[in-house]
């Protein structure tokens, strides 16, 4: 009952006028916060393109269009690899790091593919859900539409996967936005 009672006063009408204006200065300082905030993003990155969880993107090198899966899980790129020759192979990956390598890469199964020349620039393990695999890493031209990067990508067999290109973060990273709704773009 007194609660009711210290509502009902002048004291608290008083000090509630004074808390509803504090509370609209607040307010006033976070919207402006939050649109200078905005603006610092659009500034930063003006042209983040939407991208779909599937899309077409080119090896530059080869010209070879390759269907492939976004998965913003990875953070590298990985390359369906039918077969590769290092020159002159050492039995231990790491030794092998920063010489030549030549990879077969196929974009449909039957298709006759292109060879890819590049040199090692990495030797790493990756886990997944089925097992932990070793595996070479080189430095690819990928083309998206008007973006083009160079980036890391691990060899793969991904023979038993339906796209023979994985897009990780390091493709991703500050130009795109994956929008899962999107299809893909041939």
């Amino acid at each position: 009952m007194q609660l009711f009672a210290y509502f009902r006063t002048a004291n608290y009408a008083a000090t509630g006028r004074m808390r509803i204006t504090v509370l609209a200065a607040l307010l006033t300082l976070i919207g402006g916060a939050w649109a200078v905030a905005e603006e610092a993003a659009d500034e930063k990155q003006p042209n983040v393109r939407l991208i779909g969880a599937t899309t077409v993107v080119t090896e530059v090198s080869t010209g070879l269009p390759l269907s492939a899966r976004v998965d913003t899980g990875a953070t590298s790129c990985s390359i369906h690899c039918e077969s590769f020759e290092i020159k002159d192979a050492d039995p231990d990956p790491k030794v092998n790091i920063g010489k030549p390598v030549r990879f077969l890469i196929k974009n449909k199964e039957g298709d006759t593919g292109e060879w890819v020349e590049a040199k090692i620039v990495d030797h790493v393990r990756v886990r997944t859900s089925e097992s932990e695999d070793e595996r070479y890493k080189v430095s690819l031209r990928l083309r998206w539409e008007d973006v083009e990067k160079k980036v890391h990508v691990t060899l793969n067999d991904r023979q038993s996967m339906k796209y023979p290109l994985l897009l990780g973060r390091n493709f991703l990273r500050d130009d795109f936005l994956v929008n899962v709704s999107l299809k893909k773009k041939d």
